[in-house]
C-alpha cells in the first residue's frame, strides 16, 4: 500500500497570493481535492491524506512533520504563483541539491500536469526548479511543490476560475503520482454502506461491471484505433484516454473536426462534440456505451445501438452528474463522461 500526502498551500488566516477575485488558498484546495478523489477512484493500493480539507492554517514545519509521522511515500504541495501581473506559466520545485527519486518524481509530475494544462491553451513552461522551501527541506520522502499558473495574471487567472481546468489539473497531479509509483488501475475508495446500496441497481448486469466486458472494450480500442493499451479488465485512466482518442478519431472521420488525437479533453474537443440520440448506430454510440460501462452503468449490451437500455443509463448518469436528464448526451454530458 502506497501512502500519498497532498498539501494545499496556505489556508485560514493565510490567503496566499491573490488576484482577479481569487485567493490562492481556495484554488489549491480545489486542486488537491480533485487529486485525492481521482487517485482513490482510479487506482488500487493507495492511501491519500491531505494537510487540510477546509479553510484552516497549518505552519510549514507542521505540514512536513504530519507527512513524516504518517510515513508518506510521496509529498506534493500545490500552490499558485504571483508576479505583480508580469509572470505566467507552470513550474515545479524540489529541494536544493536533490536528485535521484525526487528528480524522477518531479519530472513525472511536471510532464503530466503541463501536458494537461496545454489542452486549455498556450501555457509557458517555466521548468523544473530547486528551492529551499521548508516543506521540501523537512519532509523525508520525495517531495515536489507545484506552482499552478499566476493568480495575478489575467490570462492565467481566467483558467484558474474555470472549474473544469482545476479538475483537470488536480487529476493530472494524481496521474503523475500514479505513474511514478507504478499504481495499477482499480479503486482504493471505501464507499459508505448507503452509497453501495444506491449504486447497486446500476451494476447488477454483467455487462456493466465485469472485467470481461472491460477487456473486450480495451481489445477493441487497440484493434479499431491502432492503440496498445493494457487489456487487464480495469477501467482506469489509460482506458479512458484511449476512449477519448477513439472519440476524437470518430469526430474527425465523421464530421471533419480537425482535432489532434491526443486523448486530452480540451476546448476544441468539447466544441466538436455532437449530440447522440436514441436510434443512433455506430462507433460513437459504442464509445458512449463503453464509457458508461467503465463507470459502472448497465447499458444493456455493447452493440453500438442506442436503444432504451442505453438511454436509461444516460439519464441515470446525467442525473447523478447534476445535468438535465434528457437522455441525449451533448457537450455537457460528454465532458462529464471523459472527466
Amino acid at each position: 500500500m502506497k501512502k500519498v500526502w497532498l498539501d494545499a498551500g496556505h489556508g485560514g488566516t493565510d490567503p496566499g497570493a491573490s488576484g482577479y477575485g481569487l485567493q490562492e488558498k481556495d484554488v489549491v484546495l480545489k486542486i488537491v481535492k480533485y487529486a485525492k478523489s481521482y487517485l482513490e477512484a482510479n487506482y488500487k493500493n493507495v492511501q491519500v491524506k491531505m494537510t487540510r480539507s477546509s479553510d484552516v492554517f497549518y505552519g510549514l514545519s507542521k505540514r512536513a512533520s504530519m507527512a513524516n509521522q504518517w510515513g508518506a511515500d510521496l509529498f506534493v504541495s500545490a500552490h499558485a504563483n504571483a508576479g505583480n501581473g508580469k509572470g505566467t506559466g507552470f513550474e515545479t520545485f524540489r529541494y536544493n541539491g536533490t536528485g535521484g527519486n525526487t528528480l524522477k518524481f518531479q519530472e513525472c509530475l511536471h510532464k503530466e500536469i503541463l501536458s494537461t494544462m496545454k489542452a486549455f491553451g498556450q501555457i509557458s513552461d517555466r521548468g523544473l526548479k530547486q528551492a529551499n522551501y521548508a516543506v521540501l527541506r523537512e519532509t523525508r520522502m520525495p517531495a515536489v511543490l507545484t506552482e499552478n499558473l499566476f493568480i495575478d495574471r489575467k490570462e492565467d487567472a481566467d483558467k484558474l476560475k474555470d472549474s473544469g481546468f482545476l479538475k483537470a489539473v488536480g487529476e493530472a497531479h494524481a496521474r503523475g503520482i500514479a505513474k511514478y509509483l507504478g499504481l495499477s488501475g482499480g479503486t482504493s475508495k471505501q464507499p459508505a454502506a448507503s452509497k453501495t446500496k444506491k449504486e447497486a441497481p446500476k451494476k447488477k448486469s454483467s455487462s456493466s461491471g465485469g472485467r470481461a466486458i472491460v477487456k473486450t472494450i480495451q481489445s477493441t480500442l487497440n484493434k479499431r484505433y491502432g492503440l496498445k493499451i493494457k487489456v487487464d479488465g480495469y477501467p482506469g485512466p489509460e482506458t479512458r484516454k484511449a476512449l477519448l482518442k477513439g472519440f476524437q478519431t470518430e469526430l474527425n472521420k465523421q464530421f471533419n473536426a480537425g482535432l489532434v488525437v491526443d486523448g486530452l479533453w480540451g476546448p476544441k474537443t468539447r466544441a466538436a462534440a455532437v449530440n447522440v440520440r436514441k436510434g443512433a448506430k455506430g462507433n460513437l454510440t459504442w464509445i458512449l456505451q463503453a464509457l458508461l460501462i467503465c463507470k459502472g452503468y448497465d447499458v444493456n449490451g455493447l452493440d453500438s445501438i442506442f436503444g432504451s437500455g442505453l438511454q436509461k443509463a444516460v439519464k441515470a448518469f446525467q442525473k447523478a452528474s447534476g445535468l438535465s436528464a434528457d437522455g441525449v448526451p451533448g457537450k455537457a454530458t460528454w465532458t462529464k463522461l471523459f472527466n
